[in-house]
């Protein structure tokens, strides 16, 4: 086997891949992914032994195709490790084993719009623990909703629930500006690191994985691979846009640590999450959160209206001793998760939404 890289820090972060049907091979999305060890330097300088899937040599790629395609995902094992691949509540998305130092393939019809996460499952949770896991986002056919085309389920009231939300985006409704358009979206993944833990799994050391959930110890805090600083000023983390222009944050966590987000300036929309076969399920109840959960292998999918915060006094507003562009902050109310290295604040999982101005088409 090749001798492994060294991922330099922030060379590490998620990058999305845009995917269309090959014409030639009869409508069919084509993804190669290649499993790789790696000697990660976290932001405190700290290198640590990884794992993680890479695309093109680029590490953690957010994979995206459209709900209906057909899509193969080819799998090369250039670990000295046995590995697996799957895609929870995607039917057929799953390679039980692909031996070191070979490839495999699996093709599957891409599931309902909405947000999925690719992992390897073997010896679960280490490896997933350990990096190999990324977000797979199945972009609706019809875009009035991120959760899809209409099937005789959505006809029920949980999507009845979401398309009337998603009707009120826009004048004359509550949250006047624009409506949704599915490329205003952001994803953010989740995932912690147990140094102890890789540092085993490198030496080949035996692991209890009855015990693995217990014993972790994580000290380090990641968003799509970056920490503190670095996840507050990546454009491809930090959301941006006008006042009515809403966005959708497609979270995922891909570790261990239950995270519990909260956003400053406006609240958000829980639109869907998980049930415990993994399926997506749109919610019947949509409320406005101030903070939410994410336990381990959680995915949900949530509004971010951008409104008017309604801190903002009627008499100062649009806001002048403050001015545009407003900067607010998105940090885990679990308080360790904002720290790195056993106490570094604020380098973990935290970054910043910025509000650039009123809509012009708002007339504002």
């Amino acid at each position: 086997m090749r001798r492994r890289q060294f991922l330099k820090y922030g060379a590490a972060a998620a990058s999305s891949l845009l995917l269309a049907p090959d014409a030639l091979a009869q409508s069919l999305v084509r993804v190669s992914l290649a499993i790789e060890a790696v000697d990660a330097e976290m932001i405190d300088g700290e290198v640590v032994f990884m794992l993680l899937f890479f695309s093109a040599g680029r590490p953690r790629p957010v994979i995206r195709v459209t709900e209906g395609d057909s899509v193969q995902f080819t799998i090369a094992n250039n670990d000295t490790r046995a590995h697996g691949f799957s895609i929870p509540g995607a039917p057929g998305a799953t390679i039980s084993s692909i031996p070191a130092g070979a490839s495999r393939s699996v093709t599957f019809t891409a599931p309902r719009g909405g947000t999925y996460l690719y992992l390897d499952p073997t010896r679960a949770p280490v490896y997933r623990v350990l990096g190999l896991h990324g977000a797979f986002i199945v972009a609706p056919r019809d875009p009035t909703t991120p959760a899809g085309v209409a099937t005789p389920f959505s006809r029920a009231a949980q999507t009845l629930s979401l398309q009337r939300l998603f009707e009120t985006l826009g004048p004359p409704g509550r949250f006047p500006g624009r409506r949704w358009i599915p490329p205003r979206d952001r994803v953010w993944v989740f995932s912690q690191t147990d140094p102890a833990l890789n540092r085993r799994v490198d030496a080949n050391q035996t692991i209890n994985l009855a015990t693995v959930t217990a014993n972790f110890a994580p000290r380090y805090f990641t968003l799509n691979g970056f920490s503190g600083f670095d996840a507050a000023h990546d454009a491809n983390t930090s959301p941006s846009g006008y006042v009515g222009e809403p966005l959708v944050l497609r979270v995922l966590n891909g570790g261990l640590a239950t995270h519990s987000p909260h956003i400053h300036g406006n609240h958000v929309m829980e639109l869907s999450g998980t049930n415990a076969a993994s399926a997506q399920v749109v919610r019947d109840n949509i409320v406005e959160r101030d903070t939410w959960i994410m336990a381990p292998l959680d995915r949900k999918d949530l509004l971010l209206p951008f409104e008017r915060p309604p801190d903002i006094p009627d008499a100062v507003y649009p806001p002048r001793q403050e001015p545009f562009p407003l900067h607010y902050p998105m940090h885990c109310h679990t308080e360790m998760s904002q720290t790195a290295g056993g106490g570094n604040y604020p380098q973990g999982l935290i970054t910043d939404w910025t509000i650039l101005g009123p809509n012009p088409s708002a007339g504002a």
